[in-house]
């Protein structure tokens, strides 16, 4: 059993240890990812400040024995594309979510997607978005899971 809670400054070496993690994942499914040793700290103080700033946080999910089971970050993304609807042009964006790999396939994603997603609906959304690496099928199978459909495509050529 996990606990879910806003992240607190105690949380912050297990957020860079498991942004490093994830990082590392992702960096072994596309080539544009950097190391996650050289990453981890900046983003995490990038994160926790973006967050602040658009009406979001960062959560974590705690077992009883206080160790990390993962992680989850969003905020209220404001855009002005001419060409969407005003409720598509302001929805939740969920940044990051990661499972701790001990972790995995014991429902921590869901239970910080179900957290994030009420914080979210709390600031007038009706639209929660995330990104994904196309090549990160576990990822995908665990969004589609919790409800979530594809929404737009970006593709990639090398020159």
């Amino acid at each position: 059993m996990v606990t879910v809670r806003p992240a607190g400054p105690g949380d912050r070496a297990a957020l860079q240890a498991a942004l490093v993690d994830m990082q590392e994942y992702e960096r072994a499914l596309h080539d544009t990812r950097l190391p996650g040793s050289k990453t981890a700290w900046p983003y995490l103080d990038w994160l926790e400040g973006h967050a602040a700033e658009r009406g979001g946080l960062v959560l974590v999910a705690v077992s009883a024995e206080g160790d990390l089971a993962g992680f989850a970050a969003g905020w209220v993304q404001q855009d002005d594309l001419i060409s969407e609807t005003a409720d598509s042009n302001r929805f939740g964006y969920v940044s990051d979510v990661y499972t701790a790999p001990a972790w995995r396939g014991h429902g921590v994603a869901g239970r910080l997607l179900a957290a994030i997603e009420a914080h979210l609906r709390g600031t007038g959304v009706v639209r929660m978005r995330i990104g994904v690496l196309a090549s990160n099928d576990s990822a995908i199978r665990a969004y589609r899971k919790h409800g979530f459909d594809p929404y737009e495509m970006v593709l990639e050529k090398r020159l």
